[in-house]
């Protein structure tokens, strides 16, 4: 046989034994299953939503420089829309196992839930930055009760004086001093506080709220939120011992401007006129706490309070005491009624006034043009008020987007206001002159304008025809007569000041107090010393060289009167 035959028997055969092999295969073969196609992460369009987030973020943060508060909502709502981004990116187009997005998903969620039954937001600065505290800690409110329940309130139950309500110069009877400009008269401080720092003469818990102090001889008042109750709290200036308190039982609470009340008290004539967080406004007796008459002005009126609560310190002035009220039910600002007047003594409406929205600043007294007048800073702008019948005199439109305006207007002279708004709006220097015609409002026209100064809820105080204010936290001074800024430095927080004498005392927001020279040339600190902890949006008050000091957690009093030797 040829060898191409054995050749081809012998391939022949092989071929035979192959298909005897695959039709046929050994019982210990295993047999291969067909192979999946691998998942692979697409990172890269994870990473692009990332960057393309994070870089949005930043970009709208330096255009709305230097406005803090626009700022920090612009970050809220890129972080909103860099979850939801991340969220369609892993659901839908990562190219994971669905079960492993699921799992991830799940595992997002619970993270959140998590940290969120750690901690607590424990209210906003005034930025809107949230404050963070772990839920076992106390609230400052809880401390508050428990402080009160334990303390011996013994010694402060002996009766008040009635020589000792005597208000002199050197007093502090009402929301940034008599004339509403934060000015402390007839009053010497030390200012070397190396050598002679301040003396604490005591510190102790207090209910929330957000009102100032109002002091006289040997006694202060404020105004604070203990649980449900809404309290005017009367305290001993020597010892911060409590003496009496009047109780209303509401609370008002605000997820970003926090819990209780915002004005401060107002003492004239042995009578106390407070407004709460509700509307509700109060005439006390100032010896016994007793109550003499009340108005609660929203159910009264069928208004809505604001957003942030009345805030609004209540005006005394000749027979009047004049407030703001709140919003109308039906939203039309030509039902609203800006300003509301009673007789001090028997609480008789007297008049009322205005068609444009309240706001968060206090009534302010002044005689322009000869005329006796209340300025009311609402939500529109700034408007006058005759006294004697509350008919409108003029108006100047000065708002910002939020409808905030808080900041004290600042009568200049016999014709002139300085007013600042925050959410970006600035200053201005108005120039109000009468009309020819009896009938028609005042003209009013601007000065100048200004992005400095921009007084979201921090008031400014004026001296030698410069203005000094936190801009966005900033303290800076402005010269009046041409706007022009003079200098911009040291950060505070949405603190609050004061001046005495030539020196500026500012309550930061983080609770510190410091001292620097109202110098129009030139920034100078002269001193600082922490008073208090936590955030502190509250006014200082200075009675006879003894400073107070208040936020939402505590109140301080310290001795800042020169030593004598």
């Amino acid at each position: 046989m040829s060898d191409y035959s054995k050749n081809d028997e012998s391939e022949q055969s092989l071929s035979q034994t192959g298909e005897a092999a695959q039709t046929e295969p050994e019982a210990d073969t295993p047999v291969e299953s067909p192979e999946r196609p691998t998942r692979r992460l697409r990172w890269k369009w994870g990473l692009a939503v990332l960057v393309i987030g994070i870089a949005a973020m930043i970009i709208q943060w330096f255009r709305l420089a230097p406005d803090r508060t626009y700022q920090v909502f612009s970050v809220y709502m890129g972080i909103r829309n860099l979850v939801v981004g991340l969220l369609v990116w892993w659901m839908l187009i990562s190219g994971v196992a669905w079960k492993t997005r699921f799992k991830g998903l799940l595992a997002a969620v619970l993270s959140f839930a998590l940290f969120f039954a750690v901690v607590r937001v424990d209210g906003f600065e005034g930025d809107m930055v949230p404050r963070f505290q772990f839920r076992f800690l106390p609230t400052s409110e809880q401390r508050a009760v428990e402080y009160f329940k334990q303390v011996d309130h013994s010694k402060a139950e002996t009766p008040v004086d009635t020589d000792m309500l005597e208000v002199l110069e050197s007093d502090w009877p009402g929301y940034r001093n008599v004339q509403r400009d934060g000015i402390a008269r007839d009053q010497l401080i030390r200012t070397d506080w190396e050598q002679e720092p301040p003396k604490l003469l005591w510190k102790h818990p207090v209910g929330a709220g957000w009102g100032s102090f109002c002091v006289f001889g040997d006694r202060a008042f404020t105004q604070e939120q203990r649980g449900e109750e809404e309290m005017v709290v009367c305290y001993d200036v020597p010892s911060g011992n409590q003496i009496w308190t009047h109780i209303d039982p509401v609370r008002f609470s605000e997820t970003l401007g926090g819990v209780g009340p915002r004005a401060t008290p107002v003492f004239e004539a042995g009578r106390l006129y407070t407004m709460g967080g509700t509307g509700i406004l109060n005439c006390l007796d100032t010896v016994t706490g007793k109550l003499v008459w009340s108005h609660d002005l929203l159910k009264e009126e069928d208004l809505k309070n604001l957003t942030w609560g009345m805030a609004g310190s209540p005006l005394i002035q000749d027979d009047l005491v004049i407030v703001n009220q709140g919003v109308s039910s039906g939203g039309s600002d030509q039902k609203s009624q800006s300003v509301i007047a009673f007789d001090k003594l028997s609480g008789e409406k007297v008049w009322s006034s205005g068609t444009r929205k309240s706001s968060y600043s206090s009534p302010q007294y002044a005689v322009l043009n000869g005329t006796p007048q209340v300025l009311i800073f609402h939500a529109k702008g700034l408007e006058g008020f005759a006294l004697e019948d509350g008919r409108s005199l003029w108006f100047f439109p000065w708002t910002n987007q939020a409808g905030c305006n808080a900041a004290q207007p600042i009568p200049l002279d016999d014709s002139s206001v300085f007013l600042g708004a925050g959410y970006g709006q600035g200053s201005a220097r108005i120039r109000i002159t009468p009309s020819e015609e009896a009938d028609k409002p005042a003209v009013v026209k601007p000065e100048w304008k200004s992005l400095s100064l921009k007084l979201k809820f921090n008031c400014a105080v004026q001296q030698d025809g410069y203005v000094y204010g936190l801009d966005e936290g900033v303290l800076t001074c402005l010269d009046l007569e041409t706007g022009k800024r003079q200098w911009k430095r040291g950060r505070y927080g949405y603190g609050q000041l004061l001046l005495v004498d030539q020196y500026l005392l500012i309550l930061a927001e983080d609770g510190r107090v410091e001292l620097v020279e109202a110098n129009p040339e030139k920034y100078v600190q002269r001193g600082a010393f922490q008073a208090i902890e936590g955030q502190t949006w509250n006014h200082p008050a200075l009675a006879r060289g003894r400073l107070f000091v208040r936020n939402s957690e505590e109140a301080a009093c310290y001795d800042l009167s020169p030593l004598i030797k």
